[in-house]
Protein backbone atom coordinates (compact mmCIF):
# COMPACT_ATOMS: atom_id res chain seq x y z
CA UNK A 1 0.00 0.00 0.00
CA UNK A 2 1.24 3.36 -0.91
CA UNK A 3 0.70 6.55 0.76
CA UNK A 4 1.46 10.54 0.00
CA UNK A 5 4.33 12.15 1.00
CA UNK A 6 2.01 14.73 2.88
CA UNK A 7 0.19 11.82 5.24
CA UNK A 8 3.82 10.25 6.20
CA UNK A 9 5.16 14.30 7.26
CA UNK A 10 1.93 14.64 9.00
CA UNK A 11 2.01 11.19 10.74
CA UNK A 12 5.42 12.10 12.01
CA UNK A 13 4.45 15.74 13.37
CA UNK A 14 1.52 14.27 15.36
CA UNK A 15 2.16 15.53 18.75
CA UNK A 16 3.14 19.25 17.99
CA UNK A 17 0.46 21.69 18.19
CA UNK A 18 -0.90 24.80 20.46
CA UNK A 19 -0.17 24.57 24.18
CA UNK A 20 -3.13 25.90 26.79
CA UNK A 21 -2.40 26.24 30.14
CA UNK A 22 -5.52 26.76 32.41
CA UNK A 23 -4.81 29.48 35.15
CA UNK A 24 -6.76 29.75 38.66
CA UNK A 25 -9.12 32.63 39.13
CA UNK A 26 -6.86 34.04 41.94
CA UNK A 27 -4.38 35.27 39.42
CA UNK A 28 -6.95 37.21 37.73
CA UNK A 29 -7.80 39.10 41.10
CA UNK A 30 -4.32 39.51 42.53
CA UNK A 31 -3.59 41.14 38.62
CA UNK A 32 -6.56 43.65 39.40
CA UNK A 33 -5.74 44.37 42.55
CA UNK A 34 -2.41 45.44 41.64
CA UNK A 35 -3.99 47.51 39.17
CA UNK A 36 -6.35 49.35 41.75
CA UNK A 37 -3.89 49.93 44.13
CA UNK A 38 -1.39 51.41 41.41
CA UNK A 39 -3.98 53.93 40.33
CA UNK A 40 -5.07 54.46 43.73
CA UNK A 41 -1.18 55.50 44.20
CA UNK A 42 -1.43 58.23 41.44
CA UNK A 43 -4.86 59.37 42.65
CA UNK A 44 -2.98 59.68 46.24
CA UNK A 45 -0.40 61.33 44.49
CA UNK A 46 -1.68 63.55 42.72
CA UNK A 47 -4.79 64.40 44.51
CA UNK A 48 -3.05 64.82 47.99
CA UNK A 49 -0.90 68.19 48.52
CA UNK A 50 2.24 68.99 50.61
CA UNK A 51 2.58 72.24 52.21
CA UNK A 52 5.57 73.80 52.00
CA UNK A 53 6.08 76.08 55.47
CA UNK A 54 8.76 78.34 57.50
CA UNK A 55 8.38 77.97 61.08
CA UNK A 56 9.28 81.80 62.82
CA UNK A 57 8.93 83.29 66.12
CA UNK A 58 6.85 86.24 67.01
CA UNK A 59 4.38 88.25 69.66
CA UNK A 60 2.02 90.19 69.99
CA UNK A 61 0.80 93.93 69.09
CA UNK A 62 -1.41 96.40 68.58
CA UNK A 63 -1.90 97.49 65.10
CA UNK A 64 -1.39 100.39 65.47
CA UNK A 65 1.59 100.23 67.50
CA UNK A 66 2.00 100.52 71.57
CA UNK A 67 2.68 104.56 72.45
CA UNK A 68 4.69 104.60 75.28
CA UNK A 69 5.31 107.51 77.84
CA UNK A 70 7.87 108.69 78.97
CA UNK A 71 9.28 111.37 81.51
CA UNK A 72 10.53 114.38 79.33
CA UNK A 73 12.81 115.55 82.59
CA UNK A 74 14.04 114.03 85.67
CA UNK A 75 12.12 114.11 88.73
CA UNK A 76 10.17 111.97 91.67
CA UNK A 77 7.07 110.56 90.34
CA UNK A 78 4.37 112.01 92.84
CA UNK A 79 1.34 110.59 91.72
CA UNK A 80 0.13 108.25 89.23
CA UNK A 81 -3.35 109.17 88.40
CA UNK A 82 -4.79 106.23 86.23
CA UNK A 83 -4.37 102.30 86.89
CA UNK A 84 -3.80 99.23 84.72
CA UNK A 85 -6.44 98.80 82.35
CA UNK A 86 -7.77 102.46 82.69
CA UNK A 87 -9.69 103.98 79.36
CA UNK A 88 -7.87 107.51 79.42
CA UNK A 89 -9.09 110.22 76.60
CA UNK A 90 -6.62 112.38 75.23
CA UNK A 91 -4.75 115.01 76.94
CA UNK A 92 -5.95 113.46 80.27
CA UNK A 93 -3.79 113.68 82.99
CA UNK A 94 -1.43 110.81 83.70
CA UNK A 95 0.81 111.46 86.04
CA UNK A 96 2.31 114.06 88.41
CA UNK A 97 6.34 114.35 88.48
CA UNK A 98 8.27 116.92 90.92
CA UNK A 99 11.43 118.22 90.50
CA UNK A 100 13.75 117.60 92.78
CA UNK A 101 16.50 119.84 92.96
CA UNK A 102 18.39 120.60 96.00
CA UNK A 103 17.09 120.83 100.28
CA UNK A 104 16.86 123.54 102.49
CA UNK A 105 16.83 122.65 105.61
CA UNK A 106 16.16 119.27 104.99
CA UNK A 107 13.42 119.83 102.91
CA UNK A 108 13.56 119.97 99.07
CA UNK A 109 13.88 123.72 97.29
CA UNK A 110 10.46 123.66 95.44
CA UNK A 111 8.29 122.25 98.36
CA UNK A 112 9.79 124.85 100.94
CA UNK A 113 8.60 127.36 98.26
CA UNK A 114 5.53 126.09 97.48
CA UNK A 115 4.51 125.36 101.22
CA UNK A 116 5.27 129.29 101.84
CA UNK A 117 3.12 130.27 99.16
CA UNK A 118 0.47 128.01 100.13
CA UNK A 119 1.02 129.80 103.49
CA UNK A 120 0.52 133.52 101.96
CA UNK A 121 -2.36 132.77 100.29
CA UNK A 122 -4.05 130.63 103.45
CA UNK A 123 -3.49 134.14 104.88
CA UNK A 124 -4.78 136.74 102.62
CA UNK A 125 -7.81 134.33 102.25
CA UNK A 126 -8.40 134.67 106.14
CA UNK A 127 -7.73 138.11 105.85
CA UNK A 128 -10.41 138.61 103.58
CA UNK A 129 -13.01 136.47 105.49
CA UNK A 130 -12.42 138.55 108.42
CA UNK A 131 -12.96 141.76 106.40
CA UNK A 132 -16.50 139.88 105.21
CA UNK A 133 -17.20 139.73 108.99
CA UNK A 134 -15.94 143.49 109.90
CA UNK A 135 -17.96 144.47 107.39
CA UNK A 136 -20.90 142.90 108.53
CA UNK A 137 -20.48 144.40 111.66
CA UNK A 138 -19.82 147.86 110.91
CA UNK A 139 -23.22 147.60 108.62
CA UNK A 140 -24.78 146.20 111.49
CA UNK A 141 -23.84 148.88 114.08
CA UNK A 142 -24.52 152.09 111.28
CA UNK A 143 -27.84 150.05 111.18
CA UNK A 144 -28.68 150.18 114.70
CA UNK A 145 -27.20 154.10 115.32
CA UNK A 146 -29.64 154.59 112.42
CA UNK A 147 -32.28 153.67 114.30
CA UNK A 148 -31.22 155.11 117.57
CA UNK A 149 -30.73 158.66 115.86
CA UNK A 150 -34.56 157.87 114.21
CA UNK A 151 -35.91 157.42 117.22
CA UNK A 152 -34.12 159.84 119.12
CA UNK A 153 -34.94 162.77 116.45
CA UNK A 154 -38.78 161.67 117.27
CA UNK A 155 -38.17 162.38 120.61
CA UNK A 156 -36.43 165.69 120.19
CA UNK A 157 -39.01 166.74 117.56
CA UNK A 158 -41.85 165.73 119.89
CA UNK A 159 -40.29 167.83 122.55
CA UNK A 160 -39.79 171.00 120.58
CA UNK A 161 -43.45 170.51 119.88
CA UNK A 162 -44.11 170.57 123.62
CA UNK A 163 -41.74 173.26 124.24
CA UNK A 164 -43.09 175.40 121.53
CA UNK A 165 -46.62 175.20 123.05
CA UNK A 166 -44.79 175.97 126.61
CA UNK A 167 -43.29 178.98 124.78
CA UNK A 168 -46.35 180.07 123.38
CA UNK A 169 -48.03 179.79 126.59
CA UNK A 170 -45.21 181.74 128.46
CA UNK A 171 -45.52 184.25 125.82
CA UNK A 172 -48.90 185.26 126.20
CA UNK A 173 -48.57 184.74 130.45
CA UNK A 174 -45.54 187.47 129.63
CA UNK A 175 -47.44 189.93 127.53
CA UNK A 176 -50.61 189.61 130.26
CA UNK A 177 -48.05 190.83 133.56
CA UNK A 178 -46.33 193.27 131.43
CA UNK A 179 -50.32 194.98 131.06
CA UNK A 180 -50.74 194.24 134.72
CA UNK A 181 -47.39 195.79 135.97
CA UNK A 182 -48.04 198.91 133.53
CA UNK A 183 -51.08 199.92 135.06
CA UNK A 184 -49.27 199.15 138.82
CA UNK A 185 -51.10 195.92 139.40
CA UNK A 186 -47.35 193.97 139.60
CA UNK A 187 -44.27 194.52 140.80
CA UNK A 188 -41.21 194.38 138.56
CA UNK A 189 -40.04 191.40 140.65
CA UNK A 190 -42.87 189.57 139.80
CA UNK A 191 -42.83 190.98 136.24
CA UNK A 192 -38.99 189.68 136.21
CA UNK A 193 -39.63 186.16 137.15
CA UNK A 194 -42.24 185.77 134.81
CA UNK A 195 -40.27 186.64 132.02
CA UNK A 196 -37.48 184.47 133.40
CA UNK A 197 -39.76 182.09 132.76
CA UNK A 198 -40.17 183.29 128.87
CA UNK A 199 -36.28 183.02 128.36
CA UNK A 200 -36.24 179.59 129.53
CA UNK A 201 -38.78 178.27 127.51
CA UNK A 202 -37.08 180.01 124.73
CA UNK A 203 -33.65 178.50 125.68
CA UNK A 204 -35.10 174.95 125.96
CA UNK A 205 -36.62 175.45 122.41
CA UNK A 206 -32.95 176.47 121.28
CA UNK A 207 -31.28 173.48 122.93
CA UNK A 208 -33.63 171.21 121.31
CA UNK A 209 -33.09 172.58 117.96
CA UNK A 210 -29.73 171.99 118.25
CA UNK A 211 -30.33 168.61 119.42
CA UNK A 212 -32.30 168.27 116.04
CA UNK A 213 -29.27 169.49 114.34
CA UNK A 214 -26.62 167.53 115.86
CA UNK A 215 -29.32 164.59 115.31
CA UNK A 216 -30.06 165.32 112.00
CA UNK A 217 -26.30 165.80 110.89
CA UNK A 218 -25.29 161.93 112.63
CA UNK A 219 -28.13 160.50 110.72
CA UNK A 220 -26.46 161.78 107.74
CA UNK A 221 -23.13 160.69 108.12
CA UNK A 222 -24.32 157.13 109.12
CA UNK A 223 -26.07 157.05 105.75
CA UNK A 224 -23.22 158.30 103.83
CA UNK A 225 -21.04 155.96 106.13
CA UNK A 226 -23.54 153.36 104.86
CA UNK A 227 -23.50 154.31 101.05
CA UNK A 228 -20.06 154.52 100.66
CA UNK A 229 -19.02 151.56 103.42
CA UNK A 230 -19.65 148.05 100.94
CA UNK A 231 -17.65 150.04 98.38
CA UNK A 232 -14.58 150.68 100.47
CA UNK A 233 -15.50 146.46 101.22
CA UNK A 234 -15.24 145.94 97.59
CA UNK A 235 -12.04 148.14 97.34
CA UNK A 236 -10.48 145.75 100.12
CA UNK A 237 -11.69 142.48 98.77
CA UNK A 238 -10.29 143.83 95.22
CA UNK A 239 -7.00 144.14 96.61
CA UNK A 240 -7.06 140.66 98.75
CA UNK A 241 -8.07 139.05 95.68
CA UNK A 242 -5.61 140.63 93.83
CA UNK A 243 -2.84 139.55 96.18
CA UNK A 244 -4.18 135.92 96.29
CA UNK A 245 -4.23 135.82 92.81
CA UNK A 246 -0.46 136.98 92.39
CA UNK A 247 0.66 134.76 94.49
CA UNK A 248 -1.67 131.85 92.83
CA UNK A 249 0.17 132.69 89.17
CA UNK A 250 3.44 132.23 91.28
CA UNK A 251 2.51 128.93 92.45
CA UNK A 252 1.60 128.22 89.17
CA UNK A 253 4.67 129.00 87.92
CA UNK A 254 6.59 126.94 90.53
CA UNK A 255 4.53 124.49 90.05
CA UNK A 256 5.34 124.22 86.11
CA UNK A 257 8.63 124.88 87.10
CA UNK A 258 8.83 122.04 89.89
CA UNK A 259 6.46 120.16 89.03
CA UNK A 260 4.62 118.80 85.59
CA UNK A 261 1.74 116.36 84.43
CA UNK A 262 2.73 113.91 81.88
CA UNK A 263 -0.74 113.84 79.83
CA UNK A 264 -2.01 110.73 77.47
CA UNK A 265 -0.79 110.94 73.69
CA UNK A 266 -3.72 109.12 72.82
CA UNK A 267 -6.92 107.91 73.35
CA UNK A 268 -6.31 104.01 74.63
CA UNK A 269 -6.19 101.59 77.48
CA UNK A 270 -3.68 102.20 80.19
CA UNK A 271 -0.86 99.37 80.38
CA UNK A 272 2.29 98.44 81.43
CA UNK A 273 2.55 100.93 84.28
CA UNK A 274 6.05 100.47 85.49
CA UNK A 275 7.33 103.05 88.41
CA UNK A 276 5.79 103.30 91.94
CA UNK A 277 4.74 106.19 93.24
CA UNK A 278 7.82 108.12 95.26
CA UNK A 279 10.38 106.70 92.76
CA UNK A 280 13.16 109.02 91.21
CA UNK A 281 12.84 108.84 87.40
CA UNK A 282 15.58 109.91 84.88
CA UNK A 283 15.10 112.02 81.80
CA UNK A 284 13.08 109.48 79.19
CA UNK A 285 12.16 106.81 82.14
CA UNK A 286 9.52 105.36 80.59
CA UNK A 287 6.49 105.56 83.16
CA UNK A 288 4.04 103.28 81.16
CA UNK A 289 2.38 102.14 77.61
CA UNK A 290 -1.04 102.98 75.98
CA UNK A 291 -2.61 101.07 73.60
CA UNK A 292 -4.48 102.83 71.32
CA UNK A 293 -8.40 102.61 70.83
CA UNK A 294 -9.60 100.75 67.77
CA UNK A 295 -6.26 98.73 67.56
CA UNK A 296 -6.49 95.15 67.51
CA UNK A 297 -3.94 92.98 67.84
CA UNK A 298 -1.49 91.41 65.65
CA UNK A 299 1.03 88.96 65.05
CA UNK A 300 4.88 90.38 64.29
CA UNK A 301 6.98 87.52 63.19
CA UNK A 302 10.80 87.78 62.74
CA UNK A 303 11.67 86.14 59.24
CA UNK A 304 15.41 85.21 59.20
CA UNK A 305 16.63 86.43 55.24
CA UNK A 306 17.11 82.66 54.36
CA UNK A 307 13.07 81.88 55.36
CA UNK A 308 12.02 84.81 53.34
CA UNK A 309 12.44 84.27 49.53
CA UNK A 310 9.14 82.65 49.16
CA UNK A 311 6.97 84.47 51.76
CA UNK A 312 4.55 86.65 49.84
CA UNK A 313 0.96 88.95 50.99
CA UNK A 314 -1.67 86.57 51.88
CA UNK A 315 -0.02 83.44 52.96
CA UNK A 316 -1.47 81.37 55.96
CA UNK A 317 -0.24 81.43 59.14
CA UNK A 318 -0.85 79.15 61.68
CA UNK A 319 -0.32 80.14 65.48
CA UNK A 320 0.96 78.57 68.27
CA UNK A 321 0.87 80.51 71.32
CA UNK A 322 3.47 79.72 74.21
CA UNK A 323 0.77 80.64 76.87
CA UNK A 324 -1.87 78.22 75.42
CA UNK A 325 -0.59 75.04 74.34
CA UNK A 326 -2.07 74.21 71.04
CA UNK A 327 -2.11 70.11 72.24
CA UNK A 328 -4.94 71.73 74.54
CA UNK A 329 -6.13 75.10 72.89
CA UNK A 330 -5.61 74.23 69.36
CA UNK A 331 -3.81 76.65 66.67
CA UNK A 332 -4.81 80.51 66.02
CA UNK A 333 -5.38 81.43 62.13
CA UNK A 334 -3.72 84.64 60.64
CA UNK A 335 -2.45 85.85 57.20
CA UNK A 336 0.74 88.01 56.09
CA UNK A 337 -0.65 91.38 55.55
CA UNK A 338 3.02 92.87 55.24
CA UNK A 339 6.44 92.28 55.08
CA UNK A 340 9.01 95.11 55.84
CA UNK A 341 12.05 95.45 53.09
CA UNK A 342 14.16 96.47 55.29
CA UNK A 343 16.51 94.73 57.51
CA UNK A 344 16.21 94.67 61.22
CA UNK A 345 19.73 93.68 63.20
CA UNK A 346 20.11 92.49 66.59
CA UNK A 347 21.99 95.95 67.20
CA UNK A 348 19.22 97.97 65.90
CA UNK A 349 16.18 97.48 68.26
CA UNK A 350 15.22 95.86 71.39
CA UNK A 351 12.76 93.57 70.47
CA UNK A 352 10.59 90.67 73.61
CA UNK A 353 12.41 88.08 71.05
CA UNK A 354 16.28 88.34 71.24
CA UNK A 355 17.82 88.09 67.85
CA UNK A 356 21.65 87.07 66.55
CA UNK A 357 20.88 87.47 62.71
CA UNK A 358 19.18 89.88 60.35
CA UNK A 359 15.70 89.86 59.87
CA UNK A 360 12.53 91.01 58.47
CA UNK A 361 9.39 92.12 60.20
CA UNK A 362 6.12 90.24 59.23
CA UNK A 363 3.04 91.64 60.12
CA UNK A 364 -0.07 89.31 60.19
CA UNK A 365 -3.35 89.67 61.33
CA UNK A 366 -5.16 86.90 63.60
CA UNK A 367 -8.84 85.27 63.41
CA UNK A 368 -9.67 85.89 67.22
CA UNK A 369 -8.56 88.03 69.81
CA UNK A 370 -8.96 85.67 72.70
CA UNK A 371 -8.91 81.96 73.61
CA UNK A 372 -11.81 79.64 74.41
CA UNK A 373 -10.92 77.38 77.47
CA UNK A 374 -12.93 75.87 80.49
CA UNK A 375 -16.02 77.42 79.34
CA UNK A 376 -14.28 81.08 79.09
CA UNK A 377 -12.80 83.49 77.59
CA UNK A 378 -9.46 84.51 77.76
CA UNK A 379 -8.02 87.75 75.95
CA UNK A 380 -5.08 87.69 74.20
CA UNK A 381 -2.08 90.22 75.42
CA UNK A 382 0.21 92.17 73.97
CA UNK A 383 3.83 90.99 74.47
CA UNK A 384 2.75 87.34 74.16
CA UNK A 385 5.22 85.13 72.44
CA UNK A 386 4.29 82.33 69.82
CA UNK A 387 5.20 80.30 67.24
CA UNK A 388 4.37 80.30 63.75
CA UNK A 389 4.03 78.12 60.87
CA UNK A 390 3.93 80.46 57.74
CA UNK A 391 2.31 78.13 54.93
CA UNK A 392 3.74 78.71 51.33
CA UNK A 393 3.27 76.88 48.19
CA UNK A 394 1.11 73.79 47.90
CA UNK A 395 1.84 70.89 45.30
CA UNK A 396 0.78 67.55 45.07
CA UNK A 397 3.23 64.60 46.25
CA UNK A 398 3.48 63.85 42.72
CA UNK A 399 4.77 67.48 42.33
CA UNK A 400 7.47 66.78 44.68
CA UNK A 401 8.60 63.56 44.10
CA UNK A 402 9.10 64.81 40.24
CA UNK A 403 10.60 68.04 41.08
CA UNK A 404 14.10 66.87 41.02
CA UNK A 405 13.43 65.50 37.48
CA UNK A 406 12.28 69.50 36.88
CA UNK A 407 15.12 70.76 38.14
CA UNK A 408 17.49 68.66 35.66
CA UNK A 409 15.82 69.37 33.10
CA UNK A 410 15.44 73.08 33.63
CA UNK A 411 19.60 72.85 34.23
CA UNK A 412 19.73 70.89 30.60
CA UNK A 413 17.55 73.72 28.91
Amino acid sequence: MQFRSEVISAQKNRLTGKIIISQKLSSYLLYISIFIIFLLLIIYLTQCSFSRKETVRGYLLPSKGVIKVVSSRKGVLEEVLVHDGSLVEKDKPLARIRDSQGVTGGIEVSTALKQELEKQIKEFSEESNIQDVLFQKEEQRINTQLSQLNQRLKAIEKAKVTSMLRLKLKEQQYAKNKNLHEKGFLSSTELASVYEEYLDAQESIDHLEKELASALADINNLNSSRIILPEQHNLKKITFERGISQLQTQLIELNNNYEFVITAPETGTVTAIQPSEGSHLSANTQILSIIPKNSPLEMELLLPTRSAGFVQFGDEVRIRFDAFPYQKFGLVKGKVINIDKALILPSDKVFPIKISEAMYRVRVTISTQEIHAYGKKFPLKVGMLAEADIIQEKRSLLEWLLDPIYAIKGKLG
